[in-house]
């Protein structure tokens, strides 16, 4: 687990100042642009995520598996191949129907950028399948700097295009050079596989979709259920209360997820490597899902617990009084983040496994789900009925799923709550001085005070009880003495 604890920490560590000045600029975008563009961004983001997602037919989930490159290039051929048969068919639909859709979603402003929507399902496609390449090779410095270039460039572009004339345009705009700055960085870190292409043959791709074809059966759709569950609430948010709640929504989970995706999705693609590693060597994933599911309680519970407490507080501070509904959402929207941030980096078992068909069931149970509570929420209430039903489907569902994981792997259903307890527990007793500070009403400067120091002492309990976390933060920060 040594070198799985160093993977993760090289994509984590490579990307986290990136991360922290994408943190750091959500102000200053906050604050040049208004709710409603943020929520055109939203639509446009969820309408390309869902078509990317089955734009390879999850194919790139099975360029991990074989054992050859030789079988593992043309895989990846045939997911670009994919890719930009995807693009152009959707795009040119939606391109034809844009006013259509623009109506539809109650946001007609949306229909002027959609002529941008091949180019966001070919770049970010792409962006995916050289990700799980990258992951293959175990290159993860290379996929750390990637996410550095794609999170500056995007950030950089969106400033100047709200300081010059801001619009969603120049939000949609700073998205795609984002990925396009990132996968210049990933080009050069796969040249020397280029030779690989030799190999390539139509018979061979044939071969490997036929071997793989549960990718496309299953996985394909549970991935379009599991991103169409995640967009639904922009889609659903709109045509029922406008654009400017997507705004709030949009900006609510972004802030939220941002720091938590840094290490989710960096644990998902080291995960996913090691554990089809373990598979084949030793028949059995129990000992990894084990030590990385306690890990990742142990991270996530604490951000979580304060973002109950002071959300409406922090968010009308860091980004402005017009941004505090979205502190409101946030505070609905995290118990549910938690068990995604918990879960999803973990579900990859279900390819290693081969129980597509689960992961399937799962998806389109939730997407079910999440579509009446919001239904019912926009029929009849307001965007917080709606968002406090939908936090409770993914709250249960994703429950749910971390133990069905935990159990399928050999982890015991007592081992699993035993985790959650013990941290839930850890990070409520640190939090005391929080609770307190809340009920007082105290000033915001002690307040964030008070946020630091619980942090650091929650945090630096948690890594003095991990040996092998303590010893990669000590390689990260010498002189590092929890």
């Amino acid at each position: 687990m040594s070198r799985f604890a160093t993977n993760v920490l090289k994509l984590v560590s490579g990307s986290l100042i990136a991360q922290i000045l994408g943190v750091l600029l959500v102000p200053i975008i906050s604050r040049l642009y208004a709710p409603e563009d943020l929520g055109v961004l939203n639509l446009f983001l969820s309408i390309s995520g869902i078509l990317v997602v089955v734009s390879c037919l999850s194919y790139q989930l099975a360029i991990m598996l074989p054992k050859d490159d030789e079988d593992s290039i043309n895989i990846t051929v045939l997911c670009f191949v994919l890719v930009c048969i995807t693009s152009l068919i959707s795009g040119g639909v939606f391109i034809l129907f844009s006013d259509d859709v623009g109506a539809l979603l109650n946001t007609p402003e949306i229909s002027d950028y959609l002529f941008l929507l091949p180019a966001a399902i070919f770049l970010s496609g792409l962006f995916l399948i050289m990700n799980y390449w990258l992951s293959r090779k175990v290159r993860f410095g290379t996929s750390a700097a990637a996410q550095v270039s794609d999170s500056l460039s995007t950030k950089a572009v969106q400033i100047g295009a709200g300081i010059s004339t801001p619009s969603p345009l120049g939000l949609i705009v700073g998205y795609l050079v984002g990925y396009v700055a990132a996968l210049l960085v990933m080009f050069r870190g796969i040249r020397k596989d280029l030779s690989l292409l030799k190999h390539v043959s139509l018979c061979k791709i044939k071969e490997m979709a036929s071997r793989y074809r549960r990718f496309p059966m299953f996985s394909s759709w549970s991935a379009l259920a599991n991103s169409a569950s995640l967009q639904v609430a922009p889609l659903m948010l709109a045509p029922f209360f406008g654009p400017a709640v997507v705004g709030f929504y949009g900006m609510a989970h972004m802030v939220v997820n941002m720091p938590m995706s840094l290490v989710g999705s960096a644990t998902e693609r080291v995960f996913f490597q090691k554990a089809s590693e373990a598979k084949n060597r030793t028949g059995s994933v129990r000992s990894i899902v084990r030590e990385v599911h306690q890990r990742l309680v142990s991270i996530g519970v604490f951000p979580i617990l304060v973002l109950m407490i002071v959300g409406e507080e922090l968010f009308a501070l860091v980004l402005g009084t017009q941004w505090a509904p979205a502190g409101e959402y946030a505070r609905i929207l995290a118990p549910w983040l938690l068990f995604v941030f918990i879960s999803s980096p973990l579900s990859t078992i279900f390819s290693i496994l081969e129980r597509q068909h689960v992961s399937l069931s799962f998806n389109v149970l939730i997407l079910i789900s999440r579509v009446v509570a919001l239904y019912v929420g926009g029929i009849f209430g307001g965007p917080i009925l709606a968002l406090t039903l939908y936090s409770i489907t993914g709250i249960l569902f994703w429950g749910w799923m971390n133990f069905y994981i935990l159990r399928v792997s050999g982890v015991s259903f007592r081992a699993g709550v035993e985790d959650l307890l013990k941290y839930a527990l850890l990070a409520i007793i640190v939090s005391i001085p929080l609770f307190i500070a809340k009920y007082l009403s105290v000033s915001i400067a002690v307040l964030l005070a008070i946020i630091v120091v619980v942090t650091g002492l929650y945090y630096a309990i948690i890594i003095s009880r991990d040996p092998i976390l303590k010893k990669e933060v000590r390689g990260i920060l010498p002189g590092f003495k929890p």
